[in-house]
């Protein structure tokens, strides 16, 4: 009964191997019995020899599936779930039908259980196919996991250190051993100032900056811990009107970039500050926190998370965002000696901090470091741990304070950089040698660039006016370059690729 059945439900390559032999003998046995027909009429019929054979095999064969019925009727657990083995050759998940490790002899969809009480039916309760369902049982609920236990799903990424991120690519590994090597010898000490940037004139440094790295004190911090004090921590929010006193547009030289850290409700008014700053939005980076080190309880649950919203919070938040903005014209695919674009991603995977931190990932620093070429950085706002070689730390919070104006601005004289000078000593700009630049991913060709040089040179203008076309084309920004500065896309409703109406036509109309 037990072989019929599978049979009728089971596909061929999903049978047990029992079942296959027995169906090849039944398809044996249709395909030579016209054959036997035929010999009672025309030829000598078999010895009875061969017939007691014959009847002795079909009897082992029925015994045989007797002691497969036996054995099923017992309780016996079969090979399989259903008889066919797991798809893709993958076991079953640990915990689900088929695993040594389950809790329950008897599971869903009859798995388990005697073949009387099996449902024959190919659908599952939900409507959907069993075949389809146990695919999908094979696979790791991680949305599950993190309404079970509190782990939230990106804890199961792999290779999310910064170490061993390039591992199995090794060029990418070349390029960033290269740059942090030219990146630890250029890098001036590094200096800190405590003062209250309410009050502190920012031109008084005497210098611009290449990179402004700032992370205000957002009411979104103060909400997060509703209230509860946080040990290292200056809390005190500013107003938005505060924020806009700063002069970090005046302190920023005439190609820079500016790093806004906006948290997660705050990016509204981080692009406008942005804006009248004067830069422009180019891009945004996002730190995505894993909790992979949280403490859980005796249930597996995670005791108590590591940030705390009020009732404005819908969804669980487990992110930061950081805008870039640019000042001044730069070109990825030119201004090579300011800017490595595509050495890193936007995507930052790092650890939460403590309850009611504001410490932000120390990826942020590498990222930036590794794409502007500009030696002189800035950070705002930063406390004692976030003092770092080849910045200059500004904010009420620290502890100690080595401003030397005329040492610090001695750094940076002349033109020099590497390799002709290989200490923080002279040049604005790293430097940087041609293994690093053969190595870094380049920015495309735009198409446009490569057809309108042609259409040029099939015109035969002359040399002259044909050179300068080619340079007004090249010389024209991307629009990822231009970041918000570029122009709108076309609405919907209307068609860029139908033809311009002819005058005669449109004074008729």
């Amino acid at each position: 009964f037990c072989s019929a059945w599978l049979k009728s439900v089971s596909p061929w390559h999903m049978r047990p191997v029992h079942t296959r032999h027995d169906a090849r003998r039944d398809t044996r046995k249709m395909a030579v019995a016209p054959m036997r027909s035929r010999s009672k009429h025309g030829k000598k019929n078999k010895s009875s020899k061969e017939d007691g054979g014959r009847s002795r095999r079909d009897g082992d064969r029925h015994r045989g599936r007797e002691r497969d019925h036996g054995a099923a009727s017992s309780g016996a657990a079969p090979m399989y779930g259903h008889g066919y083995p797991p798809a893709y050759g993958y076991p079953p998940a640990y915990g689900y039908p088929g695993h040594p490790g389950m809790h329950s002899a008897v599971g869903p969809y009859g798995h388990g259980m005697p073949p009387q009480q099996m449902r024959h039916s190919s659908m599952a309760d939900d409507g959907v196919s069993v075949q389809v369902s146990e695919k999908f049982l094979m696979r790791n609920d991680y949305s599950q996991t993190f309404v079970d236990s509190g782990l939230r799903p990106q804890n199961y990424i792999r290779d999310l250190d910064y170490a061993n991120r390039y591992s199995e690519y090794p060029k990418i590994e070349r390029l960033i051993k290269l740059k942090d090597d030219i990146l630890a010898k250029r890098a001036s000490p590094a200096m800190s100032l405590k003062c209250d940037l309410k009050e502190f004139e920012l031109n008084s440094l005497g210098t611009k900056f290449d990179v402004i790295l700032i992370d205000p004190p957002w009411e979104e911090y103060q909400q997060r811990v509703v209230g509860m004090y946080v040990p290292n921590e200056d809390l005190s929010t500013w107003t938005m009107e505060e924020l806009r006193q700063l002069k970090v547009g005046e302190i920023a030289d005439a190609q820079s970039f500016c790093f806004l850290w906006c948290g997660e409700t705050h990016l509204e008014q981080g692009r406008e500050l942005l804006k009248r700053w004067g830069f422009r939005r180019v891009e945004d980076i996002c730190w995505v926190k894993t909790n992979r080190t949280a403490k859980v309880n005796e249930h597996g649950k995670v005791e108590r998370p590591t940030l705390m919203y009020g009732d404005t919070s819908i969804l669980q938040r487990s992110k930061e965002q950081c805008l870039v903005g640019v000042k001044g014209t730069l070109k990825r695919s030119v201004d090579t000696h300011f800017i490595h674009a595509n050495c890193d991603v936007d995507l930052i995977m790092e650890e939460e901090k403590e309850f009611g931190s504001t410490l932000k990932p120390t990826e942020m620093y590498e990222t930036i470091e590794h794409f502007c070429l500009g030696r002189r950085r800035l950070e705002l706002f930063g406390l004692d741990r976030n003092l770092r070689d080849g910045w200059l730390t500004l904010g009420r919070g620290l502890t100690t304070s080595n401003w030397n104006k005329a040492a610090y601005n001695s750094w940076f004289e002349g033109d020099l950089r590497w390799p002709e000078v290989k200490d923080y000593r002279g040049g604005k700009l790293l430097g940087s040698i041609a293994e690093i630049d053969a190595l870094r991913p380049k920015s495309p060709v735009r198409p446009g660039r490569a057809r309108s040089r042609s259409r040029s040179a099939g015109r035969g203008g002359g040399g002259r006016r044909q050179k300068d076309v080619e340079n007004d084309d090249f010389d024209k920004p991307l629009p990822e370059d231009l970041g918000e500065m570029a122009p709108p896309l076309p609405k919907e409703d209307e068609d860029a690729s139908m033809p311009a109406m002819p005058a005669e036509a449109a004074k008729s109309k």
